[in-house]
């Protein structure tokens, strides 16, 4: 099910995300890569009323200052989020130091400065996995995953 907005409210929102993109310092150039990275397309015209919108939270969340005539998005695994692989990485670490949520909340605000995991970019997400599994090994915990400490197994004594 998409999204359909008006007329007036398309050009709206064009108009707050390139008023967004001159308060982040982009120029045209600059713009128009970090659209075509976004959702694959140069020129906003071309992007969807989804995307539109998404972009623009994606520029206020970087910082500009606008104001956008739609909710804000949930969460979500839309550009800049952690990986699956980077969650399971960090589930798989908080495992075994044996965190509480409480305790990895708590390790994710002084690693990042957020106040919940779910608000985390990828780039705080290595922030976080690079923290917990130095962390693990001070403990002597064993960081590597179940496929690594098998395949390193089967290879002998870790020479991998």
């Amino acid at each position: 099910m998409g999204m359909s907005l008006s007329a007036d409210r398309r050009r709206a929102l064009l108009g707050l995300a390139h008023k967004a993109a001159i308060d982040l310092g982009m120029d045209e150039q600059t713009r128009r890569m970090a659209q075509a990275a976004f959702a694959g397309h140069e020129s906003l015209r071309d992007f969807s009323d989804e995307q539109l919108v998404a972009w623009c939270w994606e520029l206020k969340r970087r910082g500009a200052d606008i104001g956008i005539p739609a909710p804000a998005p949930l969460g979500g695994s839309g550009f800049g989020r952690p990986t699956p692989a980077q969650w399971a990485t960090i589930e798989r670490l908080v495992a075994s130091l044996g965190l509480s949520d409480d305790g990895f909340r708590s390790f994710v605000k002084r690693t990042t400065g957020l106040d919940l995991p779910r608000f985390m970019t990828r780039a705080d997400a290595s922030k976080v996995i690079t923290g917990l599994e130095r962390w693990a090994r001070s403990r002597g915990v064993d960081t590597r995953s179940k496929t690594r400490q098998a395949i390193e197994a089967l290879m002998g004594d870790g020479d991998v």
